[in-house]
């Protein structure tokens, strides 16, 4: 056998393996954006090693269904499909995590409230330093979605995306519908946050009002010195009273058991 033949065979393997591993991680770069910017899989819940380990797993199945786009994997083409794979990764996140988003602003906007958000703590699943109610509401809500089932359904989504849009599609969408996209879910963002903060935040106001009319009648009594705690205290019998109701009200989006029927209307599957 030829020296040359056995180099040059070595050669084209090699070349192959280069190729299908950046198909897959092509194939990786959506399920990779939506890991990171998903709460229940963040940095500090799913670490390195482990989470590139799972992404690469899950990217090889979608990978395994593209191999027709091996040949043209270089250049431009290759920039602008990652670029791509991005976006789309990061509108699936996007609406995936907006019920977590809505139960850390509940807890932060019950902490104004009663006063005790300069009171401070390191949330695990986000290494960065929240209010302790808004802390609270994010690890019940990442909680109930690993336990009702969330990652299953989340996972169907994603696959079941590349379906809908798949990866060598380029879809131009125009920067009008963009805008109206990123508007109307920051808007029904804030309005669920308000709507779930409104009865909690009406009943410690109330509390503020109270006191301040006794104190008119007993000047001689400080009695707003002891709104700040008994604030507190209603805001923690509150959540204790009514954090199982407020799971049960999400149940579904918090298992994201919809997000299908969600990502297929944002990204114009059929």
């Amino acid at each position: 056998m030829n020296p040359f033949d056995y180099f040059g065979g070595l050669e084209q393997i090699g070349s192959s393996l280069m190729t299908l591993f950046i198909l897959v991680t092509l194939c990786s770069v959506r399920i990779m954006v939506v890991m990171i910017v998903f709460p229940p899989t963040g940095d500090n819940v799913l670490q390195g090693v482990t989470r590139t380990a799972i992404v690469a797993l899950w990217g090889g199945f979608v990978a395994f269904g593209q191999r027709g786009l091996m040949p043209r994997l270089h250049g431009l083409y290759l920039v602008e499909v990652a670029a791509k794979e991005a976006v789309v990764g990061l509108v699936i996140a996007f609406l995936a995590s907006r019920v977590f988003w809505l139960a850390e602003s509940v807890g932060a906007y019950i902490d104004d409230v009663t006063g005790y958000n300069h009171i401070q703590m390191v949330n695990p699943s986000q290494g960065q330093q929240t209010s302790l109610t808004s802390t609270l509401m994010s690890l019940c809500a990442s909680m109930a979605f690993w336990t009702l089932g969330g990652m299953t359904f989340l996972l169907g989504a994603i696959f079941q995306s590349y379906r809908w849009l798949p990866v060598d599609r380029f879809t131009p969408v125009p920067a009008e519908i963009i805008a109206s996209f990123a508007l109307k879910q920051t808007d029904s963002l804030m309005i669920s946050i308000a709507k779930l903060a409104a009865p909690a935040v009406m009943l410690l106001l109330l509390v503020d009002v109270g006191l301040a009319l006794v104190a008119r009648t007993a000047q001689k009594l400080d009695l707003m010195e002891l709104s700040q705690p008994i604030k507190g205290g209603l805001a923690v019998l509150l959540l204790a009273l009514l954090i199982g109701t407020f799971i049960e009200q999400v149940r579904d989006q918090l298992s994201l058991l919809h997000i299908a029927d969600v990502l297929k209307a944002a990204l114009g599957g059929h």
